[in-house]
């Protein structure tokens, strides 16, 4: 033990857990850094970009539906049917009805495969729905306002 002199010869009953506890960390953190970039692993989306948005973190009961450029549905990162993500979508309003369902869809897919989604969230019962998007920058295609404005100005136009 450490108290003892070691007769010449005899093995060393020590362990050195120095190197251990190194490794050990080291594995931790690179544990926690991937594990940030795994919820959506895969799933190549380009998000529709807005100036209005809304940074409310996701929580672990949020439900997160995607929507690739494939028209592929995904609950929570893996593949659904639209019969799947339905029954999912019921179960969990029983449950609790203030879920958020966040919905990410590629800016690619056709309209209509957005709304059939949109609709099976509300029709299961849930109605806290978040779109996501990316911010645009602030510089480019003036806001929604300026639009409008310069549409009712225009020469010719009737309303």
């Amino acid at each position: 033990m450490h108290g003892h002199q070691r007769q010449p010869g005899q093995p060393i009953a020590e362990m050195n857990v120095v190197p251990l506890v190194d490794i050990s960390l080291v594995l931790l953190i690179i544990f926690m850094v991937t594990t940030a970039f795994v919820k959506e692993a895969g799933l190549n989306m380009q998000l529709p970009k807005a100036q209005a948005t809304e940074a409310e973190p996701e929580k672990s009961q949020d439900i997160n539906i995607a929507i690739d450029k494939k028209s592929k549905t995904y609950l929570d990162g893996k593949p659904t049917t639209m019969e799947h993500l339905v029954k999912v979508l019921q179960n969990r309003a029983r449950k609790k009805d203030s879920t958020r369902v966040i919905i990410k869809a590629d800016r690619a897919i056709a309209y209509d495969r957005f709304v059939n989604v949109l609709d099976a969230v509300k029709v299961a019962g849930l109605y806290r729905i978040a779109i996501a998007t990316e911010p645009k920058p602030a510089d480019t295609g003036g806001s929604l306002q300026e639009v409008a404005s310069h549409a009712k100005s225009a020469p010719g136009r009737s309303h």
